[in-house]
């Protein structure tokens, strides 16, 4: 849909951002609801049941792309964003109960590793599939629908763990008891402040992807309408560093504190995205600009690991038993609301004419002046 949305349909227009804030909306909504149901119930019982859900909603994109229709794939995608809403608390509120707290760093490093190698691969493979099937969509549909098919069998492996609060009530107040939750975060001054840098980490990440989908354009590449696989072998190229760097990153926490772990990781993550302006206007695509943005990409993906995964080792150690569920919620409907500021900010840049390696480069400005706000904060992160 990125892709479509950034080079086909709509030629002389980028409409990514719709599809990420779309995409976004619906953990803002029921992010609340989510995070009492995982504290309600088992959390391999919601995670299996969301993943059945998964393949439903696989089967309306499937319909969608068949279709070649822009406003029910739009659809299809906020129930998407729905599904996953409901299926991230007990994912990731799950972790602690099946690892020693010991091992949480390493577990996180796997975790964190499969989940952006997961994404990105996602729209690695959309290039050659869009570049080989550009009259058949559904055959990108049907794709979708067997990822979602391996997925459930998957789950069915996850080792059975009891309710951690069967006797809480799950109210349908669309925000549950979020903002309370967020209150009660709120008094524990580091724990909220390292769970607004991983939600700013979230905004960077939401507007990085969707300008390495937009480097094609005639002012950074120039890449032509039938080459959306180099567009996809950057992303792999950002998924490969990033897989690379959550395996690296737990050694070296062994050896550096978590906090110097983090803070050398979001240096060099900026430092990288910088750099990508240089892409097009200095060295266009004749002149070595892709490689670069090759090598650029692949330093900005392996630092991310450095900074993501002992933020959210912390964010799963901190909370009092009983409460990870709901920390988790709050986390990803913050998460996932500052993934639709990232929908609507990179819109705004593109309206605004600017290249979008220009919307990275200050999407990591601003996250480091985050990190450099809290940096005694972040001083004091241990695991």
């Amino acid at each position: 849909m990125l892709l479509l949305a950034a080079r086909i349909w709509f030629p002389g227009e980028d409409k990514q951002g719709i599809a990420f804030a779309i995409f976004a909306l619906p953990f803002i909504l029921f992010s609340g609801i989510a995070g009492n149901l995982s504290e309600r119930c088992p959390k391999r019982s919601v995670i299996v049941a969301m993943k059945l859900a998964e393949i439903l909603v696989m089967l309306g994109a499937l319909v969608g792309f068949w279709m070649g229709s822009w406003p029910l794939l739009l659809t299809v995608l906020f129930v998407m964003g729905t599904q996953s809403a409901f299926f991230g608390p007990s994912k990731y509120g799950i972790v602690p109960e099946l690892v020693e707290r010991r091992g949480l760093l390493s577990a996180n490093g796997v975790i964190t590793m499969t989940t952006f190698l997961a994404i990105l691969s996602g729209q690695a493979v959309a290039g050659p599939l869009l570049d080989h099937f550009p009259n058949a969509l559904w055959i990108g549909g049907s794709v979708c629908v067997a990822i979602a098919i391996l997925g459930t069998a998957v789950s069915l492996g996850i080792t059975r763990t009891p309710a951690t609060r069967p006797e809480s009530r799950v109210g349908w107040n669309p925000f549950g008891g979020l903002f309370g939750t967020i209150g009660e975060m709120r008094a524990d001054r580091r724990l909220f402040a390292i769970v607004i840098a991983n939600s700013f980490f979230w905004f960077n990440g939401g507007v990085l992807q969707q300008a390495v989908t937009g480097m094609g354009s005639p002012d950074v590449l120039d890449l032509a309408l039938d080459e959306n696989t180099l567009i996809s072998l950057l992303l792999v190229t950002l998924a490969s560093s990033l897989m690379l760097g959550c395996i690296v990153a737990p050694i070296v926490g062994r050896r550096l504190p978590a906090s110097r772990l983090l803070t050398l990781g979001v240096i060099c993550m900026v430092g990288a995205q910088l750099l990508l302006t240089l892409v097009g206007p200095v060295f266009s695509r004749a002149e070595g600009g892709y490689l670069l943005a090759h090598v650029l990409l692949g330093v900005a993906g392996f630092s991310a690991a450095f900074f993501v995964v002992p933020i959210v080792s912390f964010v799963q150690d901190a909370p009092p038993e009983g409460k990870k569920g709901k920390t988790f919620a709050v986390n990803n409907f913050l998460n996932f609301l500052f993934i639709f500021l990232a929908g609507a900010f990179y819109d705004l840049i593109s309206r605004l004419g600017l290249p979008p390696t220009v919307s990275t480069a200050l999407a990591s400005l601003i996250l480091a002046g985050y990190v450099f706000r809290i940096r005694k904060v972040v001083r004091q992160v241990r695991l």
